[in-house]
């Protein structure tokens, strides 16, 4: 992808080098939706995708093996980032709530009850850097809770094996369906998607 976009915009890669990242929630998010790659732009990435789209072939290098790709839909999308009254019911798929300090302290926290408290606490946590780097309006203070814990399991991420949850949470945050929450979001991890229509009362 960096050299696809010819390094003009270094949100499709959050590089200031090849070995300096930098630290910030990424606006260019990698998916796989509907068993296609698709890439999530926010804010200022919906006008930097254009370093990609000029391109009028899409080669990209995949492990040393040259894939040509094409563009199957494009979709632009106007969202209100805001806290409400009531909550809205989400999943999170592939969540990695954990960097490599608090996963040690969640580890010596012993109960279930204690360990559900401090994963509400990661997960509020990474909704409140969204609402804080994407300049959300709130009216009202973010609230969230985790409803139900729908599976977990270990990936890969970075060489190193990371400990993810599919679970189902709620919040006063109108948030729009295929964003990132969490480590990795980058890269496809923390997908969340809007389960029903309906606004819930708190």
């Amino acid at each position: 992808m960096i050299e696809n976009t010819k390094r003009k915009s270094d949100l499709f890669h959050n590089h200031k080098s090849d070995k300096e990242f930098i630290y910030r929630y990424p606006l260019i998010q990698y998916k796989i939706k509907d068993r296609k790659p698709a890439i999530i732009c926010i804010n200022a990435a919906t006008d930097h995708i254009h370093y990609l789209l000029e391109n009028r072939e899409f080669h990209f290098d995949i492990k040393g093996k040259v894939e040509k790709y094409e563009i199957d839909e494009l979709n632009l999308r106007y969202h209100r980032l805001q806290s409400w009254e009531a909550t809205f019911l989400y999943n999170v798929h592939n969540y990695m709530p954990f960097n490599q300090e608090n996963y040690a302290v969640y580890k010596k926290l012993g109960t279930e009850k204690r360990k559900l408290k401090f994963l509400e606490e990661c997960l509020h946590s990474h909704l409140a850097i969204i609402v804080s780097e994407l300049n959300a309006d709130m009216p009202i203070e973010l609230v969230s809770e985790i409803v139900q814990i729908k599976s977990e399991k270990y990936i890969e991420y970075k060489g190193v094996f990371h400990q993810t949850y599919s679970l189902n949470f709620k919040t006063n945050i109108s948030l729009p369906n295929f964003i990132g929450i969490g480590k990795g979001v980058s890269l496809g991890f923390g997908i969340v998607k809007k389960l029903g229509n309906e606004r819930r009362s708190n």
